[in-house]
């Protein structure tokens, strides 16, 4: 593909594609890879939603590794009472359906830890797994 400009310097010009240099140039926020003619580009702002999605799926993975600590069989339904302050009970709250299908709970609680609950401190959640 050629492009012909009109009047330059008091003539004509043509543009052919060995007179184009293309670069790609991520926008702010964005990571942009290219290999062998495919480009991806992914934007890395974490927005809130994203952010307690992830805090959910951290739950998960506490709630199912308390599950297998305390012997139960990866098909046993649970009854599960948690405690968490802040974002991490926002996306409880917000995923409380997903987070039920993915662990097999058939109720889900918020309330007041006991002696009897399991605990992780870096998340700042405390649980209380049941067989149902």
């Amino acid at each position: 593909m050629t492009l012909d400009v009109p009047e330059v310097e008091g003539g004509k010009a043509t543009i052919g594609p060995d007179d184009v240099i293309i670069s790609e140039r991520p926008r702010q926020g964005w990571s942009v890879v290219n290999e062998q003619g495919e480009t991806v580009a992914l934007d890395l702002e974490i927005t809130p939603e994203l952010a307690r999605a992830g805090l959910s799926r951290e739950a998960v993975r506490f709630i199912q590794d308390t599950r297998k600590h305390v012997g139960l069989e990866v098909s046993d339904r649970i009854s599960l009472s948690w405690h968490a302050a802040g974002q991490l009970a926002e996306a409880i709250r917000d995923h409380a359906g997903e987070i039920a299908e993915e662990v097999l709970a058939t109720s889900m609680a918020e309330a007041e830890p006991g002696d009897d609950w399991a605990t992780e401190p870096d998340l700042g959640l405390s649980i209380r797994v049941v067989k149902a």
